[in-house]
């Protein structure tokens, strides 16, 4: 079995789940078209209003002075990944992930919000607490994160505009 992650503009247009898989939103504010493509929403699981209002709150003023990756800066200004973590250690969020767990032991499940890039995302984080209850389950990104490209920023002309985040860590940049 294996753990999917996506983000709804992908779900059915670029990645279809199969007619046995479950699809999860795991979002705090649904619109009213994630219950049509969606078996269900989990807001337990979903980051919690004030890690998700400083995360916008920092990502706007970045994307606002130009920064070329206004969600890693926002990720890392705000300390997401540890808050995140810690959110899931409540009892509610640890009951959810349980049963994401059952889910997947019988079936492919799959993590869906808004964001594109899994880097900087809580379902990444999510699916990697689920799989750590579970043995011979993968998780899988849709899209694979090491082909989305980086944008580092630096508009040298030498630059390769296809780069992706795999070609940045091997020149050691992450």
């Amino acid at each position: 079995m294996t753990i999917r992650t996506t983000y709804f503009g992908g779900l059915n247009s670029s990645f279809e789940p199969g007619d046995e898989d479950d699809v999860f939103g795991v979002v705090r504010y649904p619109r009213e078209f994630v219950d049509r493509i969606t078996d269900r929403n989990i807001p337990a699981v979903a980051p919690p209003e004030d890690l998700l209002n400083a995360y916008k709150a920092v990502e706007e003023a970045a994307d606002e002075n130009g920064e070329p990756n206004p969600a890693a800066i926002a990720w890392d200004s705000v300390d997401y990944e540890r808050r995140y973590l810690q959110s899931l250690e409540q009892p509610g969020p640890q009951t959810v992930i349980s049963e994401l767990a059952d889910r997947a032991r019988e079936r492919d499940i799959w993590l869906v919000c808004w964001e594109k890039d899994a880097r900087w995302c809580h379902r990444r984080l999510l699916a990697n607490a689920v799989v750590a209850q579970l043995e011979d389950i993968e998780v899988v990104h849709h899209p694979d994160p090491s082909t989305i490209p980086v944008d580092t920023g630096d508009d040298e002309p030498d630059d390769d505009p296809d780069a992706t985040l795999a070609d940045f860590a091997e020149a050691g940049g992450a």
